[in-house]
């Protein structure tokens, strides 16, 4: 029993180094940011300071499958203590919960597997934060990514249930040809995301009048078994042009997962 036990822990260790490697060779270029940048899609009458989560769980995916992983409940992170007497909570928790963001991501072949929490030690809705319309293109809440970190930027509106990604933010601008994805504020919402086909763009990047871009939108996410390529960019981008000639987005299409 003892050496089954180990062996399945050996398992998910290796597929967890797997998984985080990706992300981190995918992630180095998201290590230098300008906390100054404000993104142009909110209003600036509110900017708080950022909240970083106590705990971070994730369910789905190989944490669905007992010969990797026997344990029961999700995959459970402590990431920072509590003051005083509060306690982090540490099991998943109702998705309406005020001290948890229940969210998925994109960007990795089986990303769209897990489902994700970030915990908090206080409530991160306040009295003043109305409940989100789940309208298309309405940002509930935003995520600052530093290395494979996320903390809680910004807060606009209290989401109900699993919210999605709606945009990237880049710090710096970056040019068409960059070989690292460089979005490291994420801006999610609770409207339903629709999804694409396979000849739909998964993620469109507008250039600036300089010829830089400063972020990218998920218009839908990929059908079952694909996934939508950004921590692979590098030759991804698709010029889109006008009448002109003149490029006016680029977009990356859904990849067949490995996987």
């Amino acid at each position: 029993m003892q050496l089954n036990t180990r062996q399945s822990i050996e398992n998910l260790d290796g597929i967890l180094h797997r998984r985080k490697h990706l992300l981190i060779v995918s992630l180095i270029g998201l290590l230098s940011f300008a906390p100054t940048v404000t993104l142009q899609y909110y209003p600036n009458y509110r900017r708080w300071k950022s909240a970083s989560p106590c705990a971070w769980l994730e369910r789905g995916g190989i944490f669905n499958m007992p010969q990797y992983y026997n344990i029961p409940g999700p995959f459970v992170q402590r990431r920072q203590a509590c003051l005083g007497l509060t306690k982090c909570p540490l099991a998943w928790l109702p998705p309406q919960d005020t001290q948890a963001l229940t969210f998925k991501l994109i960007g990795i072949d089986d990303m769209r597997d897990y489902e994700f929490q970030a915990h908090f030690c206080t409530p991160v809705y306040g009295n003043y934060h109305r409940y989100c319309t789940n309208e298309e293109g309405e940002i509930a809440y935003e995520l600052r990514q530093t290395g494979t970190w996320l903390t809680l930027d910004r807060v606009n509106c209290r989401c109900l249930g699993v919210a999605d990604v709606e945009r990237y933010g880049y710090s710096k601008g970056v040019l068409p040809d960059d070989k690292v994805f460089r979005g490291n504020y994420i801006q999610m919402t609770c409207a339903k995301r629709p999804k694409c086909t396979l000849d739909e763009y998964c993620y469109v990047e507008t250039p600036s009048s300089d010829g830089y871009i400063y972020g990218g939108r998920v218009p839908c996410i990929c059908p079952k078994e694909h996934y939508c390529p950004i921590y692979f960019i590098r030759d991804k981008r698709i010029p889109q042009t006008n009448d002109h000639g003149r490029v006016v987005s680029y977009g990356l299409r859904c990849k067949r997962r490995m996987y």
